[in-house]
Order: C-alpha cells, then sequence, then structure tokens
C-alpha cells in the first residue's frame, strides 16, 4: 500500500484557484493567454510547490492582473517587490502607478526636519532653500526671444 502525504493548501494555491474561478479561467485556458506552464501552475494550486522564481510570479501575477506586490508577498518575497519599486518607480503595474511611493531622498529630508524641529532648530534656511529648488522657473517669451537674438540698432 502506498502513502500519499495530502498537501494543505497553501495561502497562494487558495489565492490562485479563487482567483481563476473569479476570471471564469481553467487552468488550461489561463496558460494559452498568458504562456503560464501549465505544469507549474498546476503544482502551485495543489500545493506540491510553494514558490517561483521572480519571472513566474510577476507573469502569474499579470495573468490573474493582480498587483505582483499580492503574489510576492504570498511568496514571502515582499523585498522583491520593494526592490522593483525601488528600480522602476511605480511603473511596475497599472496597481502601483496609482500608489503614492514617497521618494528615498524626500523621506530622509522629512526625518531631518522632524529631528531639527524637535531639537529646537530654526528652519527658515531650510524652508528657503527647499522653496528655492521647488519653485518653476519660466522664462517669458520675450525674455527667451531677447536671449536669443539680441537686438541691435543700426544708424543709417
Amino acid at each position: 500500500m502506498v502513502k500519499r502525504t495530502v498537501q494543505s493548501a497553501t495561502p497562494l494555491a487558495r489565492f490562485i484557484t479563487d482567483r481563476l474561478c473569479e476570471l471564469g479561467l481553467k487552468q488550461v485556458d489561463f496558460c494559452r493567454q498568458t504562456g503560464f506552464d501549465q505544469g507549474l501552475l498546476s503544482k502551485l494550486q495543489s500545493g506540491v510547490i510553494t514558490t517561483v522564481n521572480l519571472e513566474s510570479a510577476l507573469r502569474l501575477a499579470d495573468g490573474l492582473r493582480v498587483s505582483p506586490a499580492q503574489i510576492l508577498s504570498m511568496l514571502g518575497k515582499e523585498d522583491a517587490h520593494h526592490l522593483l519599486k525601488k528600480l522602476y518607480g511605480n511603473n511596475v503595474c497599472a496597481q502601483c502607478a496609482s500608489e503614492t511611493a514617497t521618494p528615498e531622498p524626500v523621506q530622509s529630508i522629512t526625518v531631518a526636519a522632524q529631528q531639527a524641529f524637535i531639537l529646537g532648530r530654526d528652519m527658515t534656511p531650510v524652508l528657503v532653500m527647499l522653496r528655492h529648488l521647488s519653485t518653476t522657473r519660466r522664462a517669458t517669451a520675450e525674455t527667451t526671444t531677447e536671449r536669443a537674438s539680441p537686438q541691435r540698432t543700426f544708424v543709417k
């Protein structure tokens, strides 16, 4: 008699099954449409394997029409999503594009400003500098024309 161990459904396995059902897709249809390996999908759904490489995770997220963060977090690879966002900004996926991510330099400035404020330091010079850096400089059409071709006066 052969003993088989029954794999418990992982959160990822349940998520994939539920999402395919929501999309009205069978494994074979999903794999045809996305190019995802059907054997791999089957093993993920049955819990035989519990992790995949980054490319497969991104393909799975794309095919299931969910954020890569959802798939990567179920795989325990949150760091991979943070790295992707760091490298590519919010262009990782449509859902990421709608998120507001504060760039690291802005976060550093915020932390430093809070620390200086707590220490009772005068923030005026910093504010003046930041306002200067953030001011949009617009040259008027006249100024641009004058700089490009200064008018010369000719005496007859």
